[in-house]
Parts: structure tokens; C-alpha cells; sequence
């Protein structure tokens, strides 16, 4: 590590008066605590005790410090990284997005319904760039679709009701019951 002043040496174009009235105009919890090591550096006190006053290592005072030696007070803020690019370009992703609003039995896929392995299949065969599944989800999410997640039977059903129901029914009308809910059921046509 570098060596760094303390006393009147470190950051000598500020007071510490300065740096204290700083600290209380301070909003960001971060940027405070930065400015709590340099008002203690500032009093001359060891990077040891201004590491375990304020339960940071002392590397990370120490970087503190340095990055506001060396580039001023304005630098108190976390610099925002801008993290990986993404792979799908926005006009990628309204195309998708239009592919998406039409069913998949319309793209020559036979199914009714789309899934994520679907949708990670579609955006490999549009612009050959492979996604995993949780990918996928993120880009749906991105262009305001939301997953849904089937259920053969609502989550809040009484058994015991839907029995005593099928019995009653059944004793109702003299008539012999198979109440499957995933059955299909034979409807008379309303238009000729």
C-alpha cells in the first residue's frame, strides 16, 4: 500500500471543518462513511484505528482515502459499472416480441401454448444466439410477458366439499358421475 499523509497533510485544500460540515449535508449512507474516515485521517489517527472505528478492513480505508487524495473530494460516490452489454438489440427484441404475440402453431412449431424452451428455441432459429432457460425468462420479462404456471386444480380447494358436491349431484339426478376437471366435455353447437 502507498503511503499515505495524515494530519494537516492529507487532503490539505480542505479544512476539517469543511470536511465535517460535509459530513453532515451528507445523504448517501456511503458516501458519509467515506467522508468519517477522512475527517478521522484528517486528525491524524493510523489507518488501523480508522478500520476498526468504523468495522471496515483496512484496505478498503485505504482505498477510500487514497482514490480521495488522489482524485478529490468528488470522488466520495461508488463510479456505476455498466455491466455486461446484452445480447439482444432492442429491434431484436420488439421482432420477438411480435413473434410472440401470435401463437406458436403460426411459427410451424405444434404447440398451443409457449414455454421458455420454446421461446429459447425461437430466439436460437431468428438470430442464432443460444439463451439459457433463465435468459429467457429475463429477456420475456424485459418485453413486458409474464410467465404463468398451469395448475390441473386451484391451489385453495376444498377435497371435501368437491366430494360432498359429486355425492349430492349424484343423488340429485340418479345419475352416474366421472368429474374429471381435465376431461373433455361434449357441448352442443349454439351456431349451424
Amino acid at each position: 500500500m502507498p503511503w499515505l499523509q495524515k494530519g494537516d497533510g492529507f487532503l490539505p485544500n480542505i479544512s476539517r471543518v469543511e470536511l465535517k460540515k460535509l459530513y453532515r449535508l451528507e445523504k448517501n449512507a456511503k458516501a458519509k462513511l467515506r467522508l468519517l474516515a477522512a475527517i478521522q485521517r484528517r486528525e491524524g489517527k493510523t489507518l488501523d484505528d480508522i478500520a476498526s472505528s468504523l468495522q471496515k478492513p483496512k484496505t478498503t480505508i485505504h482505498d477510500w482515502l487514497q482514490r480521495l487524495e488522489s482524485k478529490g473530494i468528488g470522488h466520495l460516490y461508488d463510479i456505476k459499472q455498466p455491466g455486461k452489454p446484452a445480447m439482444l438489440t432492442k429491434d431484436q427484441e420488439k421482432d420477438l416480441e411480435k413473434v410472440l404475440d401470435q401463437s406458436p402453431e403460426k411459427q410451424g412449431i405444434p404447440h398451443t401454448m409457449w414455454t421458455t424452451k420454446l421461446v429459447q428455441y425461437i430466439i436460437l432459429k431468428m438470430f442464432n444466439i443460444e439463451f439459457k432457460v433463465r435468459q429467457v425468462r429475463n429477456i420475456i420479462k424485459r418485453i413486458k410477458f409474464s410467465l404463468q404456471t398451469p395448475r390441473p386444480e386451484h391451489i385453495k380447494a376444498n377435497k371435501q366439499a368437491q366430494e360432498k358436491f359429486k355425492v349430492e349431484l349424484k343423488k340429485k339426478f340418479n345419475i352416474t358421475l366421472n368429474l374429471d376437471s381435465r376431461s373433455s366435455v361434449l357441448m352442443k353447437r349454439t351456431s349451424s
